[in-house]
């Protein structure tokens, strides 16, 4: 079998059926508003050309995220751990911002930041199962107002539309192929290829509309690490073996040192490898919309939602719990129309919360209020853009944590980015810790535990500034939706696991 990455660009397009689920009532009617639009400007000026776009304006926006992917295994931001080529390719014609934090390493709660420019602490999802308040403006409801047919093509349960994620979407396709119960899955979802095969199924179905925001959200990297072949033998020579790293550790006990060792580093490679697969089905992907002519007419954002703890803090393979790095430092990469400015690299802080102010500045559209961070105005990068602190949270534990009626998250681990350093705060764990993550980026040492009177002085302002951001979380009313459970329990008993 050729390498993958030497593959044509459609030569791994799934052969099996493809079940689509097609909602495009919205799109229907802007399109008959459109006709009208255009009816109207027929009678009184002769004729309907379409939308004008100033010539910097995107016409297209297309966000690709990838789940549980760490920065350090793209090869455009350093990372040897991981075989990324054609997104690096792609970074090479992009903005890349070399210090995007996430805010919050979990997968709903992150792309609810994501779409709404918002802390979890004003959006008010707190982790995946909990509703999104309708009072929040996504970023797809403000895209379909300003005329962009809307597709979105989910990963995971996650991002059920029973959870609200689903709102200012023409079109959503959430149809998954693997599920809870199946083979060790956690939630139900669908391969990296079956994503990339579904957006470009829609696509061939339906054309390029004239203005068209397309989403795409790629979950494999997310445990078990489980890649397909001829990934599965990619960074480990003797394949994966598909169970959950908690399961995998377990079978450690009575192991020699080395042996466990050994098993560590087997899980760390296979992780490697979902990353390496999920890569070259973005890239797939983004082949496609090349071939269509979208890429060059379109912004293109690559991201991941959040990292994943890789046995370096708390000796686990899991993400939520902490705000270390290795879970709260992801990937961004912005390309402009035509790769304008492509190789930029912004090396200040930028965070989630500041994705949905860039694009809307960029289309001129009106960034909604309440919004939390702040737009990176992309054609002006020549003298930076400046110190921003940032704040992040954990969403784990849960009921040793979850003790505080103001908000969920209050007593988990958070952080403040300042520049180069990050403050940690455990209130459940009453602990505090200081790393300079520029000189030492794996946070192996805590500046707390020796400090000298100028550490101490810095560590006292940002737990002071941590603390005034804790306190302002005004959450908007968010309940915790308990079907997946349900519908957990009902799949593991038609298999015959439960009775």
């Amino acid at each position: 079998m050729p390498h993958p990455d030497s593959l044509s660009p459609g030569a791994s397009r799934s052969a099996g059926p493809l079940r689509l689920r097609i909602r495009a009532r919205g799109w229907l009617r802007a399109a008959c508003l459109a006709a009208a639009v255009c009816l109207g400007a027929t009678l009184a000026l002769g004729g309907c050309s379409g939308p004008s776009l100033d010539p910097g304006v995107p016409r297209h926006v297309v966000v690709i995220s990838i789940d549980t992917a760490r920065a350090d295994h793209f090869g455009f931001l350093g990372g040897e751990s991981a075989r990324t080529p054609r997104l690096d390719a792609f970074a090479r014609e992009a903005i890349v911002f070399t210090d995007y934090m996430t805010v919050v390493p979990t997968t709903l709660a992150s792309h609810t930041t994501l779409f709404t420019g918002k802390y979890p602490h004003h959006h008010g999802t707190p982790r995946n199962g909990f509703t999104i308040n309708t009072a929040n403006e996504m970023l797809t409801e403000t895209l379909q107002t300003a005329g962009f047919h809307t597709a979105g093509f989910a990963g995971s349960f996650a991002l059920d539309e029973r959870f609200g994620f689903a709102q200012g979407f023409d079109h959503y396709d959430q149809e998954f192929d693997i599920y809870v119960g199946d083979s060790g899955a956690d939630q139900n979802q669908r391969l990296a290829e079956h994503v990339a095969d579904a957006a470009i199924a829609y696509l061939d179905e339906i054309g390029v509309p004239d203005r068209l925001f397309l989403f795409a959200h790629y979950f494999d990297p997310h445990a078990p690490y489980a890649a397909p072949p001829p990934f599965d033998t990619m960074h480990d020579p003797e394949g994966t073996h598909g169970l959950y790293p908690a399961e995998a550790i377990k079978r450690y006990q009575g192991f020699s040192p080395e042996q466990k060792e050994r098993n560590i580093q087997r899980l760390a490679m296979q992780y490697a490898s979902e990353v390496s697969y999920s890569a070259h089905h973005v890239a797939r992907l983004l082949d496609d919309l090349a071939e269509r002519g979208v890429l060059d007419q379109a912004l293109i954002v690559v991201t991941t939602d959040h990292g994943e703890c890789l046995w370096e803090h708390e000796e686990e393979f899991d993400h939520g719990r902490t705000v270390y790095q290795a879970t709260m430092h992801a990937v961004c990469a912005m390309r402009l129309p035509g790769g304008e400015l492509g190789g930029t690299r912004v090396d200040e802080v930028v965070a989630s919360i500041d994705v949905l102010p860039t694009i809307l500045e960029l289309l001129g559209l009106e960034i909604p209020a309440g919004v939390d961070g702040e737009s990176i105005s992309l054609r002006d990068l020549e003298e930076g853009i400046g110190e921003r602190t940032r704040f992040g949270e954990a969403t784990k534990p849960r009921s040793e944590a979850e003790t505080d009626p103001r908000w969920t998250n209050i007593r988990k681990a958070r952080c403040i980015r300042d520049g180069r350093y990050k403050y940690v705060a455990t209130p459940y764990l009453g602990t505090d810790e200081l790393y300079d993550v520029i000189a030492d980026p794996q946070e192996i040492s805590n500046l707390l535990d020796a400090p000298m009177e100028e550490v101490l002085g810095l560590a006292a302002d940002m737990r002071a500034r941590l603390e005034a951001w804790t306190n302002s979380a005004q959450p908007l009313p968010s309940a915790f939706d308990s079907s997946q459970t349900e519908e957990s329990i009902r799949r593991l008993r038609s298999l015959g696991y439960l009775q």
